[in-house]
């Protein structure tokens, strides 16, 4: 048994350190922009013009905060840190937001199974844009958790639509808040249905 858990583990190891590599690999080529134009950001509360719409990008996550990491978690981990940088990517035209970080303590409730409970650092990104109606691929990468997720939407002329990347966290265990447990990645909503 102990001869088949060595190459497993390493296996594991391998497959865990390419991925990390090909998010972090995606996000540094998604960071730059190969064409203007294509969307601008949007700070006032009117609608879209005839032929554009609206969407607000939503992304957020919650870490633990400095020094209650793991024993492996190196001194210079951005868990907790001031700030995480959001790059969103939509057809070429990239903005890397920077994020600060808010101290969150929801109470630990009796029975219910909350993602979210107990102290930590919430980042939580909210931008609208302004873009031509039509179908889109929009990319959102996260560098300090090396995790990225890319969606194509169909957004309708005059429409003020919501993107939503939630976060996924381990299963939730009693005692252990899910997003102390790590961060595997984003569930993506558009106006509360799913797109995965």
């Amino acid at each position: 048994m102990k001869k088949l858990m060595h190459p497993a583990l390493l296996l594991a190891v391998v497959v865990l350190a390419a991925n990390c590599g090909t998010a972090r690999e995606q996000i540094r080529t998604q960071s730059k922009t190969l064409c203007e134009g294509i969307f601008c950001e949007v700070t006032t509360s009117d609608g879209p013009p005839p032929g554009y719409a609206d969407v607000v990008i939503k992304a957020s996550l919650k870490t633990h905060l400095p020094g209650e990491g793991a024993l492996l978690e190196s001194g210079s981990s951005p868990h907790g840190g001031p700030f995480y940088h959001f790059t969103v990517n939509v057809d070429g035209q990239a903005v890397t937001w920077k994020v600060p970080g808010q101290r969150e303590n929801l109470p630990v409730v009796k029975d219910r199974d909350s993602q979210d409970e107990g102290d930590g650092m919430r980042y939580a990104l909210g931008k609208k844009i302004r873009l031509r109606a039509g179908t889109h691929q929009i990319f959102l990468g996260v560098r300090e958790k090396n995790t990225a997720k890319t969606v194509i939407v169909n957004l309708r002329e005059g429409a003020s639509s919501t993107l939503e990347f939630r976060p996924i966290y381990p299963r939730y265990k009693w005692g252990h808040p899910a997003f102390r447990l790590g961060f595997l990645g984003f569930s993506v909503w558009l106006d509360h249905t799913s797109i995965n």
